[in-house]
């Protein structure tokens, strides 16, 4: 938690001296002696009101400190206390000032009605004192929930973009793993060809593990490995057309986001040899900071409910970088992803650790 402003060494030295001069401007408006102002920065009695303002703050700011001492989480009985007390305090202290000024300076007492003019404004002005200090306090640890809060969230959402990064799909390994077993069989060089895709695909996921973001270009090479892969599932029915322009290549992304787009839409599509699926990656026409996944939606009667996991694990993804979301649009026989550009950065992959 940042100092109180009590303890601030410019507040403690710069505030007596504007709030003296003001409480002996008070002084003379409640005594109707205005004529007394022209003269005020030359009359002694100004200096003895700052004098005063100094002495009765740090009186204040220690009983403030011991009482902070002694309740510390029992704020409703600090408060209490701690203004009853500051009151006390302000009556005594300028009490015995004000009184041994008159008697040493004047050679008299000064005149109750006086003495209770200067009582009544300063422990006015202990009350403002001590009401200021709890505001700071309430406001100071205010910001610290909401600090704390904030923490708490930032956190979560970098632990699930983690969890996002290196997230290996069981299914995509195991049915590649089969494929390859038959093309082995069948065709040793194509199976070759299917094992540098196949490697593609991994080890991008494992080399973006500690990585928070990667670049359009990566991302687009990664979702075209993803599809060959998927490809052998589907008889290569499935098209992966970029019109990324190269002006956009070096655009920061969340790693992951088009190989797990690519295959949460081939697994939420009906695809045969009658409705091949085509998809489009593209900047957005209508909105400039935005990117867009189109493809032909022929949606299956069941969904899959990792494809629903993985279009939220996205959009909890992006909401760590950006407050623009994800989002998922469908028209007539289309269906449209929105992904939102990130800011540009001066390198292409910012390393975590």
């Amino acid at each position: 938690m940042k100092k109180i402003f009590i303890h601030n060494p410019f507040f403690r030295l710069l505030t007596p001296v504007f709030y003296g001069v003001l409480v002996y401007v008070l002084i003379l408006l409640i005594n109707n002696n205005l004529e007394q102002l022209g003269s005020t920065f030359i009359n002694q009695e100004v200096y003895i009101c700052i004098v005063l303002v100094y002495i009765l703050s740090e009186t204040l700011r220690w009983n403030a400190i011991f009482n902070q001492r002694i309740f510390k989480n029992n704020t409703q009985s600090q408060i209490l206390w701690q203004l009853l007390t500051g009151i006390g305090l302000s009556l005594l202290v300028i009490t015995i000032i004000i009184s041994a000024y008159f008697k040493w300076v004047y050679d008299f007492s000064i005149a109750e009605s006086q003495l209770i003019i200067f009582n009544a404004i300063y422990a006015v002005s202990s009350l403002l004192y001590n009401l200021m200090y709890f505001s700071n306090i309430y406001i100071e640890k205010q910001n610290t929930q909401l600090l704390e809060s904030e923490n708490l969230r930032t956190e979560a959402l970098e632990s699930e973009l983690l969890q996002f990064k290196n997230e290996v799909n069981p299914q995509l390994l195991y049915e590649s793993l089969e494929t390859l077993i038959t093309l082995i069989h069948r065709d040793a060089e194509e199976g070759e060809d299917y094992i540098d895709h196949l490697s593609s695909v991994y080890r991008y996921i494992l080399s973006n593990r500690k990585v928070e973001l990667s670049t359009l270009e990566q991302e687009v090479n990664a979702a075209k490995n993803a599809v060959y892969l998927l490809n052998y599932q589907f008889a290569g029915r499935i098209k992966l057309e970029s019109k990324i322009s190269e002006t956009h290549s070096d655009t920061p992304i969340v790693p992951g986001t088009f190989p797990n787009l690519m295959e949460m839409i081939v697994r939420s599509n009906i695809i045969n040899e009658y409705q091949p699926l085509e998809i489009i990656i593209q900047p957005d026409e209508s909105q400039n900071d935005y990117l867009v996944v189109q493809y032909h939606l022929h949606e299956k009667l069941i969904k899959d409910e990792r494809t629903t996991a993985t279009f939220e694990s996205i959009q909890k993804s992006y909401s760590f970088f950006s407050d623009k979301p994800v989002v998922s649009v469908k028209a007539y026989d289309f269906a449209y992803i929105k992904i939102p550009l990130l800011e540009e950065i001066q390198e292409s992959i910012v390393e975590s650790y």
